[in-house]
């Protein structure tokens, strides 16, 4: 039978055994048979707890033994990671020097760097500048010696013209064409 079936049967007999006995009123035996009814009851209690309370506290303790050994591996795990953390805690304030120092290292290096490519472009600047004004200086050079090279060409031909008369000027040109003969 099943445990729901029995449990059924144990509690209709109880109950068909304490109404039977109320029902016979003044009965002497009725109080043997409230104790027979109870004593029915507690034994078919007792069976069906001595029949299931074994596996099912098996259970229970299968669970809380995996439970609890779920519970030590959770704890070294947690105190593996506590280790841990406090061994990097333990280090922490000589990596941040470390990290402090080479961040340091690092700007004073790229200051360097920074201060040459600096000189560097001040120095093609100034290449540069001083190539500008070279030629800069040639060209108003040039410029000057042409201006002056046209101005003394028109003092000279008014000069020229000034001391030219007629009379020289044909003698000039006589004395050409006879060159060319």
């Amino acid at each position: 039978m099943s445990r729901a079936s029995l449990l059924f049967f144990f509690t209709t007999v109880s109950i068909a055994f304490a109404e039977g006995s109320e029902h016979a009123a003044g009965n002497p035996n009725e109080i043997y048979w409230k104790w027979a009814n109870f004593v029915l009851l507690v034994v078919g209690i007792g069976y069906m707890i001595g029949k299931h309370a074994p596996a099912f506290f098996k259970g229970q303790d299968e669970v809380i033994q995996r439970d609890l050994r779920e519970a030590a591996e959770m704890k070294r795990s947690a105190e593996a990671k506590t280790a841990e953390i406090e061994k990097r805690l333990a280090t922490l304030s000589t990596e941040i020097e470390t990290i402090r120092a080479s961040a340091s290292k690092e700007l004073e290096t790229e200051h360097a760097r920074v201060n040459r490519e600096t000189e560097v472009s001040m120095a093609k600047l100034e290449a540069h500048a001083a190539q500008e004004i070279e030629s800069a200086t040639k060209t108003a050079m040039a410029e000057l010696k042409s201006y002056s090279a046209k101005l003394a060409l028109e003092q000279a031909e008014v000069k020229i013209r000034g001391q030219v008369t007629p009379a020289s000027e044909a003698l000039l040109i006589d004395g050409f064409l006879k060159r060319l003969n």
